[in-house]
């Protein structure tokens, strides 16, 4: 007897060049590239790992960040069980779009799981969002849990994605 697991599907929502492509790779056992090229439509990423006992498989969704790309959200978003929101610590502006994401996102699957992301945690020179700017920000909105990451240092990335597939799996969002 073959048995087929639906993935949990979970889109990654953010500005262009924030990392979202490299957080996908980083959890799904790929290498950081410093040279990775802004996402052009749509990647899929897969995993598939063990959570409290249980074998789940996981589909990232990864929507280009660039405005010429909105207009696939609503596809890209269809079926989303959870939603991670990206921001460079680096850009003021890539946290302030965040809020047109959430709004994007609401509007096609409502208020599903989610944390906020603030990747670049590894550049602290250089950040200008506050952590508790950021964490005040997601507590607001109604978001699970923030989180600072480093995708080039292997810091946090997979805490926040195991932190949010257990919610979805303890809500029965599934």
């Amino acid at each position: 007897m073959i048995t087929l697991t639906i993935p949990i599907k979970i889109s990654l929502c953010g500005p262009g060049g924030v990392g979202k492509t490299s957080l996908a790779r980083y959890f799904t056992g790929q290498q950081f590239n410093p040279q990775e090229k802004l996402t052009v439509g749509i990647q899929h990423f897969f995993k598939k790992l063990v959570l409290d006992g249980k074998e789940i498989s996981v589909a990232i969704w990864d929507l280009g960040g660039e405005h010429r790309f909105r207009f696939l959200a609503p596809m890209f978003l269809k079926g989303a069980k959870g939603i991670i929101y990206v921001f460079d610590l680096t850009r003021e502006e890539t946290f302030l779009e965040i809020e047109e994401w959430r709004k994007i996102s609401e509007g096609v699957v409502g208020n599903v799981p989610s944390i906020l992301v603030g990747n670049k945690a590894d550049l602290e020179e250089l950040k200008i969002v506050p952590y508790s700017l950021a964490r005040e920000y997601a507590r607001s909105k109604g978001m699970l849990e923030y989180f600072e990451v480093s995708v080039a240092k292997g810091i946090n990335v997979n805490e926040a994605f195991i932190f949010l597939l257990k919610n979805i799996i303890e809500r029965g969002s599934l």
